[in-house]
């Protein structure tokens, strides 16, 4: 079951109404928190400090621990403290602050200052988007929107998925100039318990402001991009989840601490030493590049009206692009799975994208983990129905542009999915409100999943809400070439 939450006077975002133990028993709302965070008895200790055996004490109510434990559990866990039944520490030298220092110690200090940023970051990650864009030549912005690209990135029209081939470049690139380890991030990396840095800061947000999904994984590095005519050629090889978010996040952490010591101004690039080191942040050879994959998506209906959807993606859930309406489904490109099988059956982005309507649209478990078997996208469902549509010509890909998300300057493709009302209907019968990464938006409280019009006047109001980059200019470049997506 679903409720939903009224924004802006016109949206509602999905909530889900499946809550956790009323805090009657401080034990039981630790392990329920817990487990929604994927985390064993061991993980727990090991973000407390602490023991497996003392956690196990804990969630049996076997021992009570005191407020300010309480208070760490809630820290560490993202528990509300008022559900341990302790309130969250207000006296103002418990609140960090710009420049502020502890009397707790350099590492103590550092880290609060650190999770300070990370949040204000979370929450306000679209504003910053927008701010950063600035810095760049408009030359280098798409019309209407702020993310960047350059002439190579972009086609003169929107290109069929079927037009877009991928190549393997088997020879091993040149190793990245740039990368998460070098002296330019060490001021967004906070010290750790032993008065040392972090070396990276993937390890820092492991450990400080965990997301629920944060995961190492093998990935498609793109190395080339080309727009001929009307088709596409990208060329990859191999890099880590870890590679690109080690430099992408600590570029976002390093404007918004900035932006925040300007009195919440757009600092300029003198304080930005990082962003300042990658002089051209379009060479797919100075720093690893992971492209995400975007599809606004489209139920095509002439009749009644097209409409699109969006969710708003949760900080605490996702690494990147937390708080903002995004389209759906996106993500990274990527195998579904570790095993090696995996790498060469998933090396297609038409795969990739069903991959993210099947967890996003209908609330089906990642494809990812230990399987050593590959996917059967040609029997497997819903892969099948997926496939059946396309050829069908019911439901229709297009890549629209690749770009840099101007806070991330993180790689992305953008692309349009245009699928026929009847046949999304059927598709997507089951589709769900909320999943693992967030919670749709619509204009209807009674249907949460209904989405909204795909028209002039919803277009322009989407402009004043918390829109991503990416999702505006997903937006933006349907708009432009509506009549081709939504052809016959």
């Amino acid at each position: 079951m679903t409720d939903t939450a009224r924004i802006g006077g016109w949206l509602h975002v999905a909530q889900s109404v499946a809550t956790p133990p009323d805090g009657s028993d401080a034990g039981e709302v630790i392990r329920w928190y817990r487990q929604q965070h994927n985390l064993t008895q061991q993980e727990a200790a090991d973000l407390l400090s602490t023991t497996q055996s003392w956690v196990s004490k804990v969630e049996k109510s076997k021992l009570v621990p005191g407020v300010a434990e309480l208070r760490l559990i809630a820290s560490k866990l993202h528990i509300p403290p008022e559900r341990l039944g302790v309130l969250p520490d207000r006296s103002a030298d418990a609140i960090p602050k710009p420049g502020q220092v502890s009397e707790a110690g350099a590492p103590h200090e550092s880290q609060e200052q650190w999770k300070f940023v990370r949040q204000e970051l979370n929450a306000n990650r679209a504003v910053l988007g927008d701010l950063a864009s600035e810095l760049y030549p408009k030359s280098h912005v798409i019309a209407g929107t702020t993310v960047l690209t350059q002439p190579a990135w972009l086609p003169s029209s929107p290109v069929e998925l079927t037009d877009v081939k991928l190549n393997w470049l088997a020879d091993s690139p040149p190793k990245p100039s740039i990368t998460g380890g070098m002296e330019q991030t060490k001021g967004v990396r906070p010290l750790a318990a032993d008065g040392e840095q972090f070396r990276l800061y993937s390890r820092a947000l492991r450990d400080l402001a965990r997301p629920k999904l944060l995961d190492n994984r093998v990935s498609y590095r793109l190395l080339d991009v080309d727009w001929t005519g009307d088709r596409g050629r990208f060329g990859f090889n191999y890099t880590t989840y870890f590679d690109v978010l080690d430099v992408c996040e600590p570029a976002a952490h390093e404007f918004a601490d900035a932006w925040l010591r300007a009195g919440r101004k757009r600092p300029s690039l003198a304080h930005l030493p990082l962003r300042r080191h990658i002089e051209d942040p379009f060479d797919l050879l100075a720093r690893p590049m992971l492209p995400s994959i975007n599809t606004l998506t489209i139920r095509r209906d002439p009749i009644d009206g097209h409409r699109m959807f969006l969710h708003r993606r949760d900080a605490k859930a996702t690494a990147v692009a937390g708080g903002m309406f995004h389209v759906i489904p996106a993500g990274v490109f990527q195998p579904a799975a570790l095993a090696p099988a995996h790498q060469s059956n998933d090396f297609s982005m038409w795969r990739n994208i069903q991959r993210e309507y099947s967890e996003e649209f209908l609330g089906n478990p990642e494809h990812d983990g230990n399987s050593l078997d590959p996917i059967d996208y040609d029997q497997d469902e819903p892969f099948r129905s997926f496939a059946a549509a396309r050829a069908a010509g019911d439901f229709r890909v297009f890549a629209c542009a690749v770009v840099l998300e101007p806070l991330t300057l993180w790689v992305e493709l953008l692309t349009v999915a245009v699928i026929d009302g009847p046949v999304f209907d059927r598709l997507f019968a089951n589709m769900v409100a909320v999943n693992e990464e967030g919670a749709v938006v619509s204009t209807d409280a009674a249907q949460p999943t209904v989405g909204i019009p795909f028209n002039t006047e919803a277009r322009e109001r989407l402009k004043s809400e918390p829109l991503s980059p990416i999702s505006r200019a997903c937006i933006e470049l349907a708009w432009q070439h509506r009549n081709t997506l939504l052809a016959s």
